[in-house]
């Protein structure tokens, strides 16, 4: 008997809720495969047949995300080489924004309390070649080492900022926050970099 891709989707989409859902509120380490199938209503056989252990449906989750990511970068590196504009950059930090914001839920776990520190380091690494490209650029005044000190604070203040917005937007639009990037990451460190 072949498994059906649609109800074999929604089993492990429901796992993933279920996962996301404990882990929210409960470190990996203190969590059970049978907690995890208890929440989404399936049997512990039924588990093993998607994912090997928790940290198996931690890592499709993350990897899940950065592809969706990698895919948002790779379309705002290509708009940003035709037009490094201000209003470009802009738009590129919205979509990267509206991204987060549609994944919102399972970004604010991964990244909150008991997230995996090493997810963010991995979102930083897929954010860093749009943000080495068109925030920080080249520099005759700056060393290697000293840009790559401005692209850490630049991606490491967004990360946080977007974080933080995600947790409580406080009534800040999400259009608004992508101009907040571009203030406070990408125009500060450029201004910085050229001095």
């Amino acid at each position: 008997m072949r498994k059906r891709p649609d109800k074999t989707a929604q089993t492990k989409a429901e796992f993933r809720e279920a996962f996301l859902q404990l882990y929210a509120t409960t470190p990996i380490n203190k969590m059970t495969v049978g907690q995890v199938c208890e929440r989404a209503g399936y049997n512990r056989g039924t588990f093993y047949l998607h994912y090997q252990d928790l940290y198996d449906v931690l890592e499709q989750i993350e990897n899940d995300l950065l592809d969706g990511m990698t895919a948002c970068v790779e379309a705002c590196m290509k708009r940003l080489s035709q037009d490094s504009s201000k209003l470009s950059c802009i738009a590129a930090c919205a979509d990267v924004v509206a991204y987060y914001e549609r994944n919102k839920d399972s970004i604010a776990i991964l990244l909150g309390e008991n997230g995996d520190p090493a997810f963010v380091h991995r979102l930083k690494n897929n954010l860093k070649p749009l943000w080495r490209t068109y925030v920080v650029g080249e520099s005759a005044e700056r060393s290697e080492a000293e840009l790559d000190l401005a692209l850490e604070f630049a991606l490491t203040g967004t990360l946080y900022m977007i974080s933080e917005w995600l947790s409580d937007s406080r009534g800040v639009s999400a259009y608004r926050l992508a101009h907040l990037v571009y203030d406070f990451s990408i125009r500060d460190v450029r201004r910085r970099s050229e001095l």
